[in-house]
């Protein structure tokens, strides 16, 4: 899935600050989370979910890992019932 098919997920995360798990999500994520808001550019980009904590974010913006619980575990293989 891209960026822009996930926009709902990611207000929510954002308003919520809980991953779509229902995990706590770092100041770190936080921040993550609104960067790819604002980025309207990388829409078209992949979205990433945490197999470890839930989180759903830009695959840009996690580089190395889960900017949440710095897992490493990431699908780019999202699933639209897992995710909202």
């Amino acid at each position: 899935m891209k960026i822009s098919e996930v926009t709902k997920t990611l207000i929510a995360e954002k308003e919520f600050e809980r991953t779509p798990n229902g995990r706590s999500m770092t100041e770190i994520a936080i921040n993550t989370v609104i960067a790819a808001l604002d980025d309207q550019k990388n829409y078209d980009q992949d979205a990433t979910k945490c197999l470890g904590c839930g989180f759903v974010g830009s695959s840009l913006l996690a580089p190395k890992g889960c900017p949440n619980c710095n897992g490493r575990d990431l699908s780019m293989n999202l699933n639209k019932a897992e995710i909202l």
